[in-house]
């Protein structure tokens, strides 16, 4: 049968459960006569969905005639991206070709007829904006994989800078909780601590159980049950286990390669990232319940510790409350990859 997964990061596979409501949530907000926020930041362990929601935003705004979307790359001079982006995009261009608006920047350029010739992009930029705000336009920029280094922080400044000034501009970011927590907390950014966050969890299993039904329609329910089960809702793991079954069609043959995939792709790189007393806290677990009283008693530090370290996996997305007194793993299969740790 033909495959409809991928296990391309990023990529809309052609098997997508969308989150609808928290797309359309922020593509509405931004889309009001007076927005609720300018800026939306998704947040969310590695895997869970962050880039393919950002995706699945940009191209249901960029299909509004009034929107131009610039997507920038966080670790390179940010303005002279969005001004190059604008310049570039083929629905506005035309605004910017005229000889009363021409400048030479980086090898893309216009000049302001009668005017002295403009150097610094951020004069450039707002002049662009401001050409397109008398147009009813409105510029969308996402970045993906944010984290606190010198070019968001030079951006944050001046995407304020442009709120003040009334330009028509928005922002959708994605971050791992580390990365958006160290940018939020910045003492010198603080609107970004205000900003709306939407943390990503587990996808909808019944939606994961209709989407495996409608591709393995002829297999029982007991397998689809299975399969979604077994991904708990992680959005890697729906990709990986749905391309897994499609080759094998047997579920007891795709646990080797389903461990390799989520080790290689997200799970070694997670472990990699977490401070060494949060690894011990991991290790405590042998199955993917504990109780909290067996971690206490298993970890080389005393209940204080414990219980911050506990809370920053929850927000890191690795583990949440179970029933009183326990805690569990949420992504699939982590004990698996655990036991393997040295």
């Amino acid at each position: 049968m033909e495959n409809k997964f991928t296990v391309t990061f990023g990529q809309l596979p052609s098997s997508y459960i969308n989150r609808e409501r928290v797309s359309d949530k922020i593509c509405n907000d931004f889309c009001l006569d007076f927005p609720l926020s300018h800026i939306y930041i998704i947040s969310g362990v590695r895997g869970s969905g962050k880039t393919v929601l950002l995706t699945n935003v940009s191209k249901n705004i960029e299909k509004k005639k009034d929107w131009v979307v610039v997507d920038v790359n966080p670790n390179r001079e940010i303005l002279e991206q969005i001004a190059s982006g604008i310049y570039e995009n083929a629905g506005v261009k035309h605004l910017f070709l005229s000889k009363s608006f021409s400048f030479s920047f980086h090898g893309f350029g216009f000049s302001i007829e009668g005017e002295t010739p403009v150097s610094n992009v951020k004069t450039i930029l707002e002049k662009m904006l401001h050409l397109l705000k008398r147009q009813n336009k409105r510029v969308l920029i996402t970045i993906d994989e944010a984290s606190n280094n010198i070019h968001m922080r030079s951006f944050a400044h001046d995407f304020q800078s442009l709120l003040r000034d009334d330009y028509p501009v928005f922002t959708l970011m994605t971050g791992l909780y580390e990365n958006v927590n160290s940018l939020q907390n910045n003492k010198n950014l603080t609107f970004l601590y205000r900003a709306p966050k939407i943390e990503l969890g587990p996808l909808n299993i019944d939606l994961i159980k209709k989407e495996y039904s409608k591709i393995f329609a002829e297999e029982d329910i007991e397998t689809i049950n299975s399969l979604a089960d077994l991904s708990k809702g992680y959005a890697f793991a729906y990709q990986v286990i749905g391309y897994l079954f499609s080759k094998y069609r047997k579920i007891s043959k795709i646990y080797n390669e389903l461990d390799q995939y989520l080790s290689i792709y997200v799970y070694d790189k997670i472990w990699s990232k977490l401070p060494n007393n949060e690894k011990e806290y991991l290790k405590t677990f042998k199955n993917e319940i504990a109780s909290t009283e067996s971690i206490v008693h298993s970890v080389p530090f005393d209940e204080k510790s414990s219980s911050v370290y506990r809370d920053r996996l929850i927000k890191r997305g690795l583990i949440a409350a179970a029933e009183y007194g326990k805690v569990r793993l949420v992504l699939p299969r982590f004990e698996i990859f655990i036991s393997k740790q040295d």
